[in-house]
Order: structure tokens, then sequence, then C-alpha cells
């Protein structure tokens, strides 16, 4: 399967003339339609499976001669405030979201680097997401790929935090915190990444390591964290498992040695039904909040997505967290989305929080050029 999606990335960069009009930065340098990597943006197909999984770049060819730019905006009309004043309340219901900045070229025949600055993010001002060098360690006619990245990254997940979520509201597990330890796995980390094994066909494991810190908090650095993720792709079947260890500092007695380990089982990644479900579960040597002592903390969601044609498109999601700074809280997400055009897309979903009871309505439109 991943070696047809590859012949076919070769056979679609030979015969289709340069695409007109602006369109998103891989499309620019590599002359094809965002529809060659996307459904309706930001979802993958297949063909954009197989080129997320060779390190973002088609292996052996480099990149065209486009000026290699492009942004993406994200439009959001909420039921509730937004921003993060008293009470929510920093910003109005209707904001710009996100403008995000890309910039990514190969580097000889195995490399290549990416950078995603948000310009805005939340309606306010943004932070960098990602700036990675990769290399294909290995030639690409090698059996089992190796590569090597570092710099800023998301790690590795069986469902990303951010980049390929269609909702507004985040996955309620990926920000959940303990006690004083402001990690989550949705903030990207800076460190090095060794990946082995091809991740749309058989065992791929990535190791990570890099720098106990989080940039959003105003803790110091402190010793190295790491990270292992495993996962076999089966067909349509992927599972996977996932074990992240840290150090960090704290207010009140000893410093807080954590970790968050958990599994992943996903069917039709890129098919028209997919169903992704993640659990997770933490514990704390030294939480701190309200007293010194250890903590546990656990979540998980379910997502199921159909996709009615080329461009409408559906998605429910259950998740639940317990434990952490929150107790115990569960929601449910739906959510319509349509592709007007290739390179937008709007959304309208219905946030059902239980604890406490809310319902939040949000209105996305995106646009990437």
């Amino acid at each position: 399967m991943l070696k047809s999606a590859v012949a076919l990335l070769g056979i679609v960069l030979g015969a289709l003339p340069a695409a007109a009009g602006a369109i998103p930065l891989f499309a620019h340098q590599y002359g094809v339609t965002c529809e060659k990597c996307h459904s309706v943006i930001p979802h993958l197909n297949q063909f954009g499976a197989a080129f997320l999984a060779f390190g973002e770049r088609l292996p052996g060819v480099s990149s065209g001669p486009a000026f290699p730019l492009s942004v993406k905006t994200n439009l959001v009309d909420s039921s509730e405030d937004q921003g993060d004043g008293p009470d929510g309340r920093g910003l109005p219901k209707a904001i710009v979201d996100e403008v995000e900045a890309f910039t990514t070229a190969t580097i000889g025949s195995r490399a290549n680097y990416f950078v995603e600055q948000y310009v805005v993010d939340g309606g306010e001002p943004g932070l960098l997401r990602d700036a990675w060098i990769s290399d294909r360690v290995n030639p690409w006619d090698a059996r089992i790929p190796v590569y090597l990245q570092g710099g800023q990254f998301t790690l590795p997940l069986p469902v990303d935090p951010e980049t390929f979520r269609d909702t507004y509201a985040n996955y309620a597990p990926y920000v959940q915190t303990a006690g004083e330890n402001p990690f989550t796995f949705f903030a990207p980390k800076l460190g090095a990444r060794l990946a082995v094994g091809d991740p749309l066909r058989g065992l791929n494991l990535q190791v990570f390591a890099g720098s106990g810190y989080d940039r959003e908090s105003d803790l110091a650095p402190t010793g190295t964290d790491t990270d292992l993720y495993l996962q076999d792709a089966m067909g349509a079947f992927t599972v996977s498992t996932f074990r992240y260890d840290g150090l960090r500092p704290t207010t009140l007695g000893p410093f807080d040695r954590f970790d968050r380990y958990g599994f992943g089982f996903t069917y039709g990644q890129w098919t028209r039904f997919s169903s992704e479900a993640v659990l997770v579960d933490g514990t704390d040597s030294n939480c701190a909040l309200p007293h010194v002592g250890g903590c546990v903390s656990s979540g998980g969601f379910e997502q199921l997505r159909y996709a009615f044609n080329r461009r409408l498109f559906a998605e429910a999601r259950y998740e639940g967290t317990s434990g952490g700074n929150t107790g115990f809280t569960r929601d449910g997400v739906l959510l319509m989305g349509y592709g007007p055009t290739e390179n937008t897309r709007m959304t309208v979903e219905d946030v059902i929080s239980h604890q406490p009871q809310s319902n939040t309505m949000n209105a996305q439109f995106s646009i990437a050029y």
C-alpha cells in the first residue's frame, strides 16, 4: 500500500501542470492541488498520509522554485466570550482565532526543514509552533526507514492534538494538567526524535528526548524528558502505546517526578468512516496542591468521523478526564463540516459539557493560501 502511494506521488508530480491560483505551501512547491493530500482541509487522505509519513517531502524529489511561504487564517464565532480574561471574558465572541505562517524546503537529497509560526493564536499574539529539521538517515529504498528530527515539534501521539483537528474544542485529555505540573500533550516540545519503521505499515518506533521545560510556564528547565511511542499499522487498523516521563520543580516539597502513558486505536484514518480512540493515564509523585503528596490522573476520548461526499462530513466525540486539576469532567462534541473549495473549510459544532453543565456553539471558517 505504501509503495503504491509513493509511486502515485511520483506519477502525479510528473503528469500534472502547476496549479493555477494561490494554493498552500506544499502544493506550491510540488505543483499539485490541495486535494492531492486533503479531503476537506486539514483532514488527510491516503496520498497526504504517505507524504506525511515520508517526513513531509517526496522521496528523492527536491521542492520546486515557488517561494516557500504559506498562510492559514481561521475565523471563529462562538456563543461564549473568548480569551483568558476574568471569567473567560477577554475577547468578544467573534474573533480572528488564528493566523499561521508556514515555510519549508528540502535540504539535499533526504532532509528538509519546516517552520510554523502563529502570528495570532486564540485571538491574541501567537507563539512559534514548529521549527525543525528532519533527515532520512538511510536511503529511500531501504526496507526499514530511519528518520532523525531535531528542533521544536508536536509529540508523537495516536491522534494529532492540533494540526489535523477539525473541532475548535481541544481534546480534553491532551490539555489536562495535574497539580503544579504544567505539562500537557498539546504543547510542542524542544528536543530530538528518532523514528524507525514505516508509520503506515507494520511497526513504527519513535523515541524523544528533550528539555524538561514547558514554554507557557515560569518554571525553570529541569532535567531531560523522554517519550516512547510504539505503533503497529495493520491496514485499516492501527494500535499504539506511548509513555512520557519527566521531572518538574514545585513550590512545596520535593520535585514532582511524573509519567503519562496511554493507548490508541484507530480505524480507517483516511477512508469515508473513521474511528479514533485514545486513553491516557498519569501519576505524579508530588502534586503540591493542595498539599504535598502524589496524585493520579486519567482521561480518554472516542471520535467518529463520516464523509458523506467529497466536501461534506460529520464528526462526533465523547471524552472525559478524572483527577488532575479539574476532577471528573466529561463532554461531547457534535460537528458538521463543509469544504466550499479545496483550500477553505466551514464547520459548526456543539460542545455539550456535563461538569459543569454548559452548551457552547462554535462556527469556524478557515482559508489557506
